[in-house]
């Protein structure tokens, strides 16, 4: 151990044997965290190494931001110390000095991240289409904790990604729906709650209506994912009830209709409206109108439209002709008598 000590100074020591510490420097609001009566969990987490050999990175993650962790190099002299008594040399007493126990020539800086998680969740989990009348999936054995802690974002931004991804868990699996079976299970959705004379947009039990949707075949818990997706901001996304917002519900019925056609013939104008007209209850069906879609579609001509085109990532996954599925077209058939034309 090295020592240098000047009259009136504070004695100063050098460790033989420094340990290996790296000092990581938080922005001050993930500092005040941690400084918090009940400070949350931070944790870091690791992308894996994609096929396209991608490097794997580390992040920093709070509740619900994700910082990069990056190394930066410093040239001054950066020490990490603790107290200790050296000791005297004869009789004298121990002399009270600090002691450097590790010498650090970079730092860990904290930068905040603006990756997707939508991208990344297209990234690792299956699409669950339905093709003439069955599904076509193929499980990946992945529960959806297992898809969050692998995921290098906080459980926030997983959360919020999985919604509005509308993606579910199944039979110890997970999935992104397809256009198609969203335009499939919506219809089912519509037609179930016309039988049991549910308001959307009043408050209903969420599972008395995945269960009637389930007898067509499709999944609670998908069904709970579409209802969740539309359903306005004031309700509970855990909670047993849902309320639709009707705005965003009817945008939603006429951009999935649009994204499923793509792949065949673009739609007549007409026909497009029509259609939309009859995906939604009665008391909606005004609200079928081009400007709730605003931005979503384009004019191949003067009387088709469809889609605009999407992202590459997200449009390999999910733009599908539709296939309808006989079970799902038993209400809509068993109950379109009711309908005003």
């Amino acid at each position: 151990m090295a020592t240098q000590q000047f009259d009136g100074g504070v004695p100063f020591a050098v460790a033989a044997s420094a340990q290996k510490l790296q000092l990581l420097e938080l922005p001050p609001d993930v500092a005040a965290l941690l400084d918090a009566p009940n400070p949350p969990r931070l944790s870091i987490k690791s992308s894996a190494a994609a096929a396209n050999n991608r490097p794997a990175y580390a992040v920093l993650c709070t509740p619900n931001k994700t910082f990069h962790l990056r190394q930066v190099q410093t040239s001054n002299s950066l020490f990490v110390t603790h107290p200790q008594l050296l000791d005297s040399h004869g009789n004298d007493t121990p002399l009270p000095a600090t002691c450097a126990i590790a010498s650090c020539p970079a730092t860990l800086e904290l930068h905040p991240s603006d990756v997707s998680a939508v991208a990344m969740l297209h990234e690792v989990l299956p699409v669950y289409d339905i093709v003439a009348g069955d599904v076509d999936a193929t499980g990946n054995g992945r529960s959806k904790d297992h898809i969050f802690e692998n995921l290098p974002l906080s459980d926030a931004q997983c959360q919020a990604g999985w919604n509005e991804l509308m993606a579910f868990e199944h039979n110890e699996d997970t999935y992104i729906p397809s256009v198609n079976a969203l335009s499939q299970v919506w219809r089912s959705i519509n037609a179930a709650a016309l039988a049991e004379g549910v308001r959307l947009d009043s408050q209903f039990l969420t599972e008395d209506i995945a269960t009637a949707v389930a007898d067509d075949g499709h999944p609670s818990p998908f069904t709970k994912a579409v209802l969740r997706h539309v359903s306005n901001d004031e309700q509970d996304a855990e909670g047993p009830w849902s309320c639709l917002d009707r705005a965003r519900t009817v945008a939603f019925v006429g951009k999935t209709l649009l994204e499923a056609k793509q792949g065949s013939s673009d739609f007549l104008i007409a026909d497009f409206t029509d259609t939309w007209e009859d995906r939604l209850p009665e008391a909606w069906r005004k609200d079928a109108k081009l400007s709730a879609i605003e931005g979503s579609y384009e004019f191949p001509s003067d009387t088709t439209i469809r889609a605009k085109s999407k992202d590459a990532a997200v449009a390999n996954v999910q733009d599908a002709p539709v296939a309808t599925k006989p079970s799902a077209r038993k209400w809509h058939e068993k109950f379109a008598k009711t309908r005003k034309k």
